[in-house]
């Protein structure tokens, strides 16, 4: 019975995931259409327009939820003290501090600012089933995805995008049941998506990576 439920809680996350990501893609081309420009570009032209960074990441995360039926809700630094790493640490809440949203399902969104002198796109870290259902961690019902200058969306960890400053995943790439990083689980969301198994590749990510 424990194997069943947990099966069963695996696979409603893994549902979950595939939602989100699906909404994350259709209000990036809503954003695209609405503003004549990508998340990226709007989040650099409020930087350029005097906005400190983390002021900027705010008020793209508050036009970013008005897309989720335009109930959502900007609430600041929601539990970031409490988001667990893949393996189990303290992930490092400088990544998560600079706008935190909710939307009308309760799934809340943090933003990690883009940075406009690398071109860097911002990050967005998507709590598939919100800040009060537990375990709130990197790579179970966490992941962390990436709008980018060519217009798309990407979720972090995908090895081919690595080395790409502005629309890969940069220094976010580790996904490691063992790893002790404190942003361990970050690069978690392409394997996840994927459902491959980053420390074997022949294996599930949902079945035989995620306990």
């Amino acid at each position: 019975m424990p194997s069943l439920i947990a099966n069963h809680r695996k696979e409603v996350l893994k549902t979950e995931l595939k939602k989100a990501y699906s909404e994350l893609q259709q209000v990036n081309l809503s954003f695209i259409n609405d503003e004549e420009m990508n998340m990226c570009e709007y989040d650099w032209m409020l930087v350029d327009s005097g906005l400190e960074v983390m002021d900027a990441s705010k008020e793209l995360s508050r036009k970013f939820i008005k897309y989720y039926q335009g109930n959502g809700e900007y609430i600041n630094n929601l539990g970031i003290d409490n988001i667990k790493t893949v393996s189990g640490g303290n992930a490092h809440t400088s990544y998560f501090d600079d706008g935190s949203v909710a939307d009308l399902q309760k799934r809340t969104f943090y933003f990690e600012y883009g940075e406009t002198s690398r071109r860097k796109c911002p990050i967005i870290t998507v709590d598939i089933n919100g800040y009060h259902k537990r375990p709130n961690q990197l790579g179970v019902d966490m992941f962390a995805f990436r709008p980018t200058e060519n217009g798309k969306v990407i979720p972090l960890g995908n090895p081919s995008t690595v080395n790409d400053t502005a629309n890969g995943s940069s220094s976010f790439t580790e996904c490691s049941k063992t790893g002790t990083s404190n942003f361990n689980g970050m690069g978690c969301a392409y394997w996840a998506v994927t459902d491959i198994n980053p420390e074997d590749k022949t294996k599930s990510y949902w079945k035989d990576f995620i306990k």
